[in-house]
Parts: structure tokens; sequence; C-alpha cells
């Protein structure tokens, strides 16, 4: 018996997973010689196989259609120089099932195998017992509005040789479109930046002596000291995602303090990618019961994987705090089956990954902490602006996904840059740079914006190459200052950096 108490707004809630590459192998292998592999299943030879546990279980089918590495060894755990790339035909929580035999081998064979980013969510040690679960823990921040993609399957009629009626024949849901999901959010950090220039860069300066082959802190992060790329975290003593055996353990840190982050575009088309779990939850849902029940009746949560960021839009006025608004493409919509558990159990915003127990960590960036320089002088007389970053996606399928609701690619196209200002003017300069035939670059001076809470905690965007498009300075109606309004188009991102305590996986 469905119950009649409905969901409400009270009971939802949206967090991010963060989609990166990663050695299942390592994560839930068994050793061999010096690695940790996973066994081929001798039978249907297209299986990886491993012994399901708490700490290794994926959530099934969600990673059809994302892409693995596989690198073959011998039960000696010997290298045989044997690498191929293969689509992932579909899961269950200990298995990979791929199209076609991984090798024609009658005997047992194993193998290094890596996940690549796309589209994959890393998971995450059971929250509860014998339940598959997310590394879907992670805030969004100061969420203001969120819209989740919509799904819009492609609807096709047709008539059939057969008379008698007006109405269509037959008809049938072809593909699946999968819209963009819609954030809003007062910018408290500069997570998004990166989801919207490609690439990242870290140096992790405050640490402990806590490292990752000794002292596993759960709920901690780790990064190398003095620079690198990727973030680990420490969940029920497991790293994750796993890292490779053959880093060095002792060169990851704990991550206790600010982290200088350096963004940079991405010119390969393939943008960084994450998931959204969004759940729906009724108020009679206890602890030990949280997680997708067999009713769908008092838990319910939808999976969109691949998110990529299409447009990212910075806004600040005055008077106002700095905000965002994301949009972003996704690859496919996964309910969530029976058992699975949303959210890690985790229930309350406060415990949240990137939540701070000091307020003024979580607060948002205001119109006040701001500064703006452009034509190589600072404009002090900035009344509302904002910077739009698009990528210009192009949704792409390919023949043999294994799904129609998957996306197979989403390819960024021509980036672009444009910076919208309100202001009031004292000369003239504005008008001629409208008027020149050439762009504007670093020697006369960068597009630089500058907001920061402390010197700690700060986002610095600089623009080059560019050129003003747009100047409309109005006639007014009263005797008061003029405000003016300009659009500029960059060509070339020049820096951007942020400081802060957010940790960022990607």
């Amino acid at each position: 018996m469905v119950s009649n108490e409905i969901y409400t707004g009270a009971g939802a809630s949206v967090t991010l997973v963060p989609e990166m590459e990663f050695i299942i192998s390592e994560g839930f292998g068994t050793t061999k010689g010096s690695v940790i592999l996973l066994e081929r299943d001798t039978t249907t030879k297209t299986t990886l196989k491993w012994t399901v546990n708490n700490s290794s279980r994926l959530v099934p089918d969600l990673y059809k259609g994302c892409m693995a590495k596989l690198e073959k060894y011998n039960a000696s755990g010997a290298s045989q120089d044997h690498t191929q790339t293969l689509m992932i035909k579909s899961n269950t929580e200990g298995t990979l099932v791929f199209a076609q035999n991984i090798d024609s081998d009658s005997a047992a064979l194993w193998y290094k195998c890596t996940i690549l980013s796309f589209g994959a969510p890393v998971y995450s040690p059971a929250a509860i017992g014998g339940k598959p679960s997310l590394l879907a823990d992670n805030w969004l921040g100061l969420v203001s509005t969120f819209t989740a993609p919509t799904v819009t399957p492609q609807i096709k009629q047709m008539n059939l040789a057969l008379g008698g009626t007006r109405n269509f024949g037959f008809q049938f849901n072809g593909a699946e479109d999968i819209g963009e999901a819609s954030i809003d959010v007062s910018l408290n950090n500069g997570s998004w930046l990166y989801y919207a220039l490609g690439k990242m860069s870290y140096s992790a300066t405050q640490i402990s002596s806590n490292t990752l082959n000794a002292s596993l802190v759960d709920g901690s992060s780790y990064g190398l000291a003095s620079n690198g790329s990727k973030i680990h975290r420490v969940e029920d003593s497991k790293i994750l995602p796993p890292i490779d055996a053959e880093e060095t353990l002792t060169a990851y840190k704990e991550i206790t303090g600010y982290v200088d982050y350096t963004f940079t575009e991405n010119n390969s088309g393939d943008l960084p990618s994450f998931t959204l779990e969004v759940t729906n939850e009724k108020g009679n849902v206890t602890d030990a019961n949280y997680m997708v029940d067999s009713n769908r009746e008092k838990v319910m949560s939808r999976i969109y994987t691949g998110c990529q960021v299409n447009t990212m839009t910075l806004n600040f006025e005055e008077g106002m705090e700095v905000t965002a608004n994301i949009s972003a493409m996704s690859r496919k919509a996964q309910n969530a089956d029976t058992g699975y558990v949303p959210k890690r159990k985790v229930r309350t915003t406060s415990a949240l990954k990137n939540f701070s127990s000091d307020s003024e960590d979580n607060i948002p960036y205001m119109y006040s902490d701001g500064t703006i320089k452009m034509y190589g002088q600072t404009l002090a007389r900035v009344k509302s602006g904002n910077i739009t970053i698009s990528n210009n996606l192009t949704a792409q399928r390919y023949i043999g996904n294994y799904d129609r609701t998957i996306t197979s690619a989403q390819t960024a196209g021509q980036r672009t840059y444009e910076i919208s200002l309100v202001l009031l003017i004292t000369d003239r300069t504005i008008w001629d740079e409208l008027r020149k035939q050439t762009e504007t670059d670093n020697t006369t001076g960068l597009i630089e914006l500058e907001f920061s809470k402390s010197s700690t905690d700060k986002i610095v965007l600089k623009f080059n190459d560019y050129i003003t498009t747009s100047v409309d300075i109005p006639f007014p109606d009263d005797k008061g200052a003029i405000e003016v309004a300009i659009t500029a188009s960059a060509r070339t991102l020049d820096t951007c950096t942020y400081t802060g305590k957010w940790i960022i996986q990607g």
C-alpha cells in the first residue's frame, strides 16, 4: 500500500558527486605479485569480476557507456604489454561487462582496469551495510534555485498500412534528450570556474604530517604539498579515488587549510564532468532505513551523470553578493534502484563535505570585496556587471553506446568570454576604445577582476586580447550622473586563480 504522505520541498536535496578517472582494480581487486588486479571471467570472456563487500560495490548499470582502459597481466602479476580501451556495456555490483571478448584465451587472466572520467562518478564505501552509494556528500554551496535536467523522449509516431481511423497507427519513444541543469548560487568559492574552464592545478601549503600510507583520517583530503592536479579523500579508511600503487603514498599529505588553485583553459574539447544526485524524502524516514525503498514510497533519488558546464555567468551588483548562474548539460538520467543510499546517508547540510565550521568560509563574496581594472586603469565607479564563459557544447550520439538514454559525448565548441559593465565615467577613454580597429592587450592593460574575503580567500580573473563591442551612453532624463553600459569580448584568458578552503576533486 502506497503511503498517503506526499513529498514536499522540505525533503528535497541536491548534492555533487565528483567524476574522476579511477583505477577500480586498485580499490576492488586481488593482489598478484606487486600489483592489484581484476580477474576476467573464463566463461563469458567479456566480464571482469571481483568479490563484493561493503567496500567494493558499484551502483548497478550506472557506468554503462563509460570507457575503461584495460592492461593485461598474468597470474603472477607480470605485465603482458597489452592495452585496450573498451566501452562498458553494463555493470552489476561486482562485475564490469563489455560487448566483446576481452581476450580469447581460456586460461584465467588478470587486468588492471581504469574507468575514464566522463560519466563515471566516484563510488563510495557502503553507507549502510550491503547497499550501494556514491561519493555524494559534497555541498553545492549557497544554492538559491536549482532546476534538474529535463528528460524528453523523442516521440515516434507513424501511420500503418491499415485504414479505418484518422489516428496514428503506432507510436513509441525513441532516444531520450536530456536537458540542462540550471544552478543559481551566491558565490562563496571558485570551484565552478574549474568546471567552466577545464584544467586545474593546485598547491596545498597548509598540511599536516598525516600521509596516505600511514594515517588515514576519515573525512580528510590529501594532496601533494608542492603541486598537483588530483586530490584524494578518505572515507571508512578507504582512499577515494583509489591511488595507483606505483605512486608514492607518503607524498600525499592531509590538507588542513587553504589551497591555492590555478585554473587554465582545456583546449581538447573534453571538459571535466560531475554528477548531480537529486533526492526527495518523506519526513518519517529513519537513519537506519535511509535508502531507496522497494516502492519508491519514502525515498526517491535520481542520478544525473556526465554534467558539463555549458555556460557560466558571474554577476556582481552594488549592494549585493556575487552570484553565479551555471547551466550544465547532462549525459544520462538514471533512477536509483532499490537499496541505493543517497548522500552517503549524510542528512544535514553542516555535515556535507566543504561545509565549514567557520561561518566566514561559507559566506559569499560581496560587491564591496571587488576591484575591477580595464584599459590600464582601475574602474572605481562600476555599479554592476557580469562575465559570461560559454563553451558551446554539442551533444553527440555514436553507434554502439548500448542504451538509447545515453549521450555518447558532449564536445566543446568555440569558447567565448563576454564582459558587461554598467559604470559612471569621468573621461572619453571607453568611447575611444570602441572606435579602435584593433584589440587591447596587456601592453595597455588587462581586464582584471578580483573578489576577496581576505588575503587567503579570493578569486582573481584576468583577460587579455579584448575588444570593446558596444558602448551605450544615454542622454539622461534628469541632471544626475550618466550610467554607461559597455560590453567587451575577450579572446584570451590570461590568469584565473582561486585561494580558499574548498576541496575540488577533479
